[in-house]
């Protein structure tokens, strides 16, 4: 593997290349070159681990560099978790992948679901008078016979009210 400060290499699992911008001096370029990311509502915020990671040329972040990132991750509290949630504007429509907000989307069979779904519970409390939950769970179909598959999909993301 090749740490991302030296500007990109191969990846040693699958021989993908990747370069990267990271600057700082620690294996995920947390050193004190790493600067403020200017928000949409014109505050500031520090820049993240993810966004300092390598990526290959199709833009994905080589999966060791990726495990070793989610390993590093300390358990957010709830504070931090709504912190970190961007709510969908009142008036969105269309594709939320390309946009600015906040979605959560698990699939797998139900005993997955369900336990997973713990880890969601700080959203519940996100819902107040200007801002809702929204949540869509679901038995997922199969594309082709349309029948269902016994497995869920579990959706959920915070809006603004209006």
């Amino acid at each position: 593997m090749i740490a991302p400060q030296s500007g990109g290499g191969e990846c040693e699992n699958c021989g993908a290349e990747y370069t990267s911008e990271a600057t700082g001096a620690g294996p995920f370029g947390d050193s004190e070159n790493d600067g403020d990311v200017e928000v949409t509502d014109g505050g500031q915020r520090s820049q993240t681990t993810l966004e300092s990671l390598p990526t290959t040329k199709s833009g994905s972040i080589p999966k060791s560099e990726a495990m070793d990132w989610l390993e590093s991750l300390d358990q957010p509290s709830s504070a931090e978790l709504k912190r970190a949630t961007i709510e969908k504007p009142s008036d969105f429509e269309g594709s939320t992948y390309p946009a600015d907000v906040s979605n959560i989307r698990v699939t797998g069979d139900p005993q997955f679901i369900e336990t997973i779904a713990g880890l969601f519970r700080w959203i519940v409390d996100m819902e107040d008078y200007s801002r809702r939950v929204e949540i869509n769970l679901k038995e997922t179909e199969d594309r082709n016979t349309g029948e269902e598959t016994g497995n869920y999909a579990l959706y959920l993301s915070v809006a603004e009210r209006g």
